[in-house]
This record gives structure tokens, C-alpha cells and sequence, in this order.
């Protein structure tokens, strides 16, 4: 029975905080506030992706079995500028978000330098969503479809393979802004992508042959790169936590 009170009041306290929140937001809204009509607005900030390169990794460990001293591929960073436009007297925004994806590491072995990095773009047009607001906090729902381009890079000794791929994908997430002012605030999201890339060409390097870099079974001229057979997949898929400025105008 206790427990049965505990979660009674957790929820009406739930309710109350979201009732005071609408109804700030429709004070907003009755006296034309910024935010719920019109405003456009730039941001810029950085986010760490949970990319995790299973096919890179794995031609990595066969780098350090044949001596190699290379970490395996980490957390990637991205870094991101976005405008936005909130549509007038609705909870309704259009966001457009280029980025920057860069991920590596290095080392050393048999012959010289071990590294290995992936580098690329993606662009999303994003669909967002207010539910809750007032004068200091905004929450928000959002989704959107993009592309994405990404780069790679290895070296191992006195090879070195580049090659490059492309994919269409999906993100979707949860973001707050906290605004100090009604032009500046403060940006937090959480995120989830969807972009894997199954396929990757080519496109230059001294790689020719199968033994030339570990863990990697084709490469060289203008083909498909391969491991164990089959082809080397990269990925800018995974977690992304978001941090950065947005400036409304």
C-alpha cells in the first residue's frame, strides 16, 4: 500500500510540474513570446558517436599479433553547426545539420608507423518537436534522414591503404535547451544513428595484395577493400551525446 502512495505521488507530482510547464508555454504563446513563432535560429557544438569499427578493429588485433602496438578504434568525434526555423504559433521546427566525423589512432611495429583513421561528413535535415517549455527550458523531440561520407586511412609500415564510402541513414532523439537570455542558450541531446556503410572502394595507396596490411584480404587499384573476404564494413552509426550553442535570432 505504501508503494502503491509513493508511485501515486510521484505521478501527480509529474502532472503538476507538466501542467505548470504548458501553461507557461500558453503565456508564451498568448503574448507572442520568442520561441513559439517565427524564429529562426545557429548553433554549433561538438558530440562524441559510440562508432564502434568492428571490421578496422579487427584487422587492428591481426596488426598487434604480428606486432604491431595499436589501440583499437575508440569513440568518434563529430562537430556540428545547424539552423533551424520554428514555425509560427505551432510546436513545430525544421532543422538543417551538416557535420564533421573524424576517428583514429596510432601506434608503431614491424616496419614503421601503425594508423589508422576514418574521417567524413554527414548532412540531416531534422524534424523537431516542443512539447514542453517555458521562458528558461525547451525540451524537445526530434527526427530526421540523412546522408553520410566517410574517409579511411590506413597505414601499416610501409603500406598504406585509402578507400572511401557513402550511406543513406536515420537519427533520432531527445535534446533540452536551457536559454540565459532569449537569444542564447545552451544545448543538450542525446541521440541514436542509424548509418552503416557496407561498402567501401579504393582509392589509393601503395596496398596491393593480400599480405601487405593485416587483417586485410583485398586491396589496392580502384576495387572493393575486403577483410577476411569479405567486404570491409565502417560505420558511423551509435550513440551521440551533443553539447553546444544555440544563438536565436
Amino acid at each position: 500500500m505504501k508503494t502503491l502512495n509513493k508511485v501515486g505521488l510521484f505521478v501527480s507530482t509529474v502532472l503538476m510540474v507538466s501542467a505548470l510547464t504548458a501553461q507557461d508555454a500558453n503565456a508564451q504563446r498568448r503574448g507572442g513570446g520568442r520561441g513559439l513563432g517565427g524564429d529562426m535560429a545557429l548553433g554549433l557544438g561538438i558530440s562524441t558517436v559510440s562508432a564502434g569499427q568492428n571490421d578496422l578493429n579487427g584487422a587492428i588485433d591481426d596488426a598487434v599479433t604480428a606486432g604491431a602496438s595499436v589501440k583499437n578504434l575508440g569513440s568518434a568525434w563529430e562537430f556540428y553547426a545547424n539552423w533551424s526555423y520554428r514555425f509560427t504559433g505551432t510546436m513545430y521546427s525544421f532543422v538543417f545539420r551538416p557535420s564533421y566525423f573524424t576517428q583514429k589512432t596510432d601506434g608503431s611495429g614491424p616496419g614503421g608507423n601503425y594508423d589508422y583513421a576514418l574521417s567524413g561528413f554527414t548532412v540531416f535535415p531534422i524534424f523537431r518537436l516542443h512539447p514542453l517549455e517555458n521562458s528558461f527550458i525547451k525540451f524537445y523531440m526530434q527526427t530526421g534522414l540523412g546522408y553520410g561520407n566517410l574517409s579511411g586511412s590506413i597505414t601499416a609500415g610501409s603500406r598504406n591503404l585509402d578507400f572511401k564510402g557513402s550511406a543513406f541513414g536515420a537519427m533520432g532523439g531527445i535534446g533540452v535547451e536551457f536559454c540565459f537570455t532569449d537569444s542564447h542558450c545552451m544545448t543538450v541531446e542525446g541521440n541514436i544513428r542509424y548509418m552503416p556503410i557496407e561498402r567501401n572502394l579504393s582509392t589509393g595507396g601503395s596496398c596491393s595484395g593480400a599480405s601487405d596490411i593485416p587483417g586485410i584480404s583485398q586491396c589496392g587499384g580502384s576495387g572493393e577493400v575486403e577483410r577476411n573476404n569479405n567486404d570491409l564494413q565502417t560505420t558511423m552509426s551509435g550513440v551521440q551525446g551533443l553539447i553546444g550553442y544555440t544563438m536565436n535570432f
